[in-house]
């Protein structure tokens, strides 16, 4: 297992949710939910978010440096820096904030630094990058500079290995446990920081909590848990003990596949079989939604992983089109008087 300890730091997480107001450049966003000057908001409360404002975009489809071809996973790092779970191409891309390639690490193998469809990653802690390598059914841990530093389970015939299926995505807790959703095996599993199997939740034995192909997770305020239930057309939210706490999204989503949650408590949903991204409030409301089936900006094809940079950008991972799209968070204070 690892033996030295990670690098431990409570990260904000982000999280919003609100009504819609197309105005100029502003991309138009169906409403619904709360009501334009309700008083449920005050000064030094949550803002929640009104609009996602396109900012940029990078990306194309292809193998070359900077192209992309049916990626699965992105996270941003405390720095802006943007990677990209770069699947059908076998490798790890790292990007700047404005999305000028850094450095790419990979490579179709079974060798450290090697991949067989990599498909989620976790950067939010900074020092440590985690890698679903899907395929091998393991994880591999890079420091920032995408230099291998370990695996998980370790590559060594000393010790006895995990039974880990297909994974799919990864997120570090505060705590610093690593949850892991297994895609085949259709559960959550989390991990002490050493790497080592704590426990598991969602899987066949469950009943209403049951995941069916769960896909991307994120942590929220309150160290609660909230997975992509693709199976199951929602989000599912635990507690950090995997104790099942309700489901967001059921009747309004199709195949969910990513998930990410803000500083606030808002959260925001690749709505991948609608070719949208839903805001939710901590609640569980519907406020907002915006895209279609399409390849022009505000537009998606299979969105199927988003992280939250900062306080106020967005970046989706537009998987269909080979692309990455950035928005603004535009949050109701911003708004006001438009």
């Amino acid at each position: 297992m690892f033996s030295d300890l990670f690098h431990r730091q409570n990260f904000p997480i982000w999280i919003s949710s609100a009504l819609i107001l197309a105005v100029g450049s502003y991309l138009a966003c169906s409403a619904s939910g709360t009501k334009s000057g309700s008083s449920w908001w005050a000064p030094g409360h949550s803002v929640p978010p009104r609009a996602l404002k396109f900012q940029r975009t990078f990306g194309s489809p292809g193998s070359g440096p900077g192209q992309f071809l049916n990626p699965q996973g992105i996270s941003v790092d405390p720095e802006g820096n943007i990677y990209v779970a770069d699947t059908g191409n076998h490798r790890v891309q790292k990007f700047d904030s404005a999305g000028r390639l850094i450095e790419e690490i990979g490579g179709f193998g079974w060798g450290e630094g090697r991949f067989n469809r990599p498909t989620g990653l976790s950067a939010r802690e900074g020092l440590n990058i985690y890698v679903v390598d899907s395929q091998n059914r393991r994880v591999q841990r890079f420091d920032r500079y995408l230099n291998f530093l370990s695996s998980i389970p370790p590559s060594t015939e000393e010790e006895e290995p995990l039974a880990f299926g297909f994974l799919r995505d990864i997120e570090m807790a505060p705590t610093g446990e690593l949850y892991v959703s297994d895609e085949e095996n259709e559960q959550v599993l989390i991990l002490t920081s050493f790497g080592e199997l704590e426990r598991s939740f969602g899987g066949f034995t469950s009943a209403a909590d049951r995941l069916r192909t769960p896909a991307g997770l994120t942590i929220g305020r309150g160290s609660a848990v909230f997975v992509a239930d693709t199976g199951n057309d929602r989000i599912a939210r635990y507690d950090a003990f995997g104790s099942f706490l309700g489901s967001i999204g059921q009747g309004l989503l199709k195949g969910p596949k990513g998930v990410a949650t803000d500083g606030q408590g808002y959260l925001y949903v690749a709505d991948t079989g609608h070719d949208r991204i839903c805001v939710f409030s901590s609640q569980g409301e519907l406020l907002f939604s915006l895209g279609a089936a399409g390849t022009g900006y505000g537009s998606f094809h299979s969105p199927i992983d988003l992280a939250v940079s900062g306080t106020d950008l967005l970046c989706v991972l537009d998987s269909g089109n080979g692309r990455v799209q950035i928005f603004q968070i535009v949050r109701r204070a911003e708004t006001e008087g438009l």
